[in-house]
């Protein structure tokens, strides 16, 4: 029976463990956290369930396979959610992606549409304030835009960003119509059971070799072993989902990631935000927190109490990989020196904003060739 080490047991490696598993292979966990499921299993704050994140299945119809896949283990509910952006300048909250309909409420609206009017038809952006003053005017992107990507990335200028700001809008810069996010071309959907995500990890995971709290000291990639302290594991393959640069003892420097403090919070009151609200995003200047959430949207938990939580960013965990070229081409210099009996996968693996629809599809198609 051949052998397969899993790196991480996020959602990235327990779907590729379940994988290799369904295969015939055995399979290793080795997972430094005491738990398996990461960032994607829910937790329970005064009995409401979490996850960090919140991580809801998002993804375009073309990737229905991975839906329904994960449907056959996990029951699925269609969700149709608002978000709002709160513009503290007008004390109002603004549809958010921006809505046309909003934008007339707001002070500065008359200035707002004559830059509207008065936008190139065709640009060629360099970075991310380039792209989004090409759109939408450069008022706008300060309102909805400039603030708040300069907190969520942790930059100090916009111009950093020169790398994949395009997909910063996934639909169009301005809607119209309909207010709900993605009510066309795309799957929105979360767990109908109170516990999340979490059925997916005891699936996934059973019958696997699990190594809970180990942590990685060395890694031979050309004999496919890998050593926890005194510690030695063997494998025909490796699976690795974290950081790339570990793989090779950050031989050629460390990638750059961004993280998040989350802050839970329970009100008195059975709901914080308006029908159809998940989020609250927060643009401004002077503010810490990009986003507000509300659980209870999400896991139709049932309470006289609700649980929100502040996402305020921070370097102190490494979550999202950044879009700044000159740390993406690092990344890829790392992938390239791989063996092919060592995979990276997943968000942290690839170095690319993937989502739980991505990875599924990337494992799917990873099976047809094992």
């Amino acid at each position: 029976m051949k052998k397969a080490i899993i790196i991480g047991s996020g959602f990235s490696g327990c779907m590729f463990a379940m994988t290799l598993k369904q295969k015939g292979w055995h399979v290793t966990i080795i997972e430094k956290s005491k738990i398996t499921g990461g960032g994607v299993r829910t937790f329970y704050h005064g009995g409401h369930p979490f996850t960090y994140g919140p991580r809801h299945f998002i993804g375009p119809e073309e990737n229905m396979p991975a839906f329904e896949f994960l449907n056959k283990i996990v029951p699925m509910r269609h969700i149709k959610k608002i978000n709002l952006s709160y513009q503290q300048k007008d004390d109002f909250f603004a549809n958010y992606p921006m809505h046309i309909d909003d934008i007339k409420k707001l002070s500065d609206s008359e200035k707002i549409f004559s830059e509207l009017n008065s936008l190139p038809k065709e640009t060629k952006a360099k970075n991310f304030e380039d792209f989004w003053i090409g759109r939408v005017g450069k008022t706008l992107y300060e309102r909805f835009n400039k603030y708040y990507n300069l907190k969520a990335w942790q930059l100090k200028s916009n111009t950093e960003m020169d790398h994949g700001f395009e997909a910063t809008v996934k639909r169009k810069p301005l809607e119209e119509g309909v207010r709900h996010e993605f009510h066309t071309g795309y799957i929105n959907a979360y767990p109908t059971n109170k516990d999340g995500y979490n059925k997916f990890f005891d699936v996934s995971l059973e019958g696997c070799e699990i190594l809970l709290g180990k942590e990685i000291t060395k890694i031979d990639q050309d004999k496919t072993v890998v050593y926890c302290g005194n510690e030695k594991f063997n494998a025909d393959m490796i699976i690795s989902t974290i950081s790339p640069d570990f793989l090779f003892d950050y031989c050629w420097g460390e990638l750059a990631y961004v993280g998040r403090d989350f802050y839970k919070i329970v009100l008195p009151i059975q709901q914080a935000l308006p029908d159809d609200v998940y989020f609250i995003y927060y643009p401004n200047e002077n503010e810490q927190q990009t986003r507000v959430t509300e659980f209870k949207k999400f896991t139709q938990h049932k309470s006289n109490n609700t649980l929100i939580t502040l996402e305020v960013p921070s370097m102190k965990n490494k979550l999202y990989p950044t879009m700044i070229k000159k740390e993406v081409e690092l990344a890829e210099k790392y992938l390239k020196a791989l063996p092919d009996k060592i995979l990276s996968v997943g968000r942290m693996g690839t170095y690319r904003y993937v989502d739980i629809d991505d990875i599924i599809m990337q494992a799917l198609e990873f099976k047809k060739t094992v």
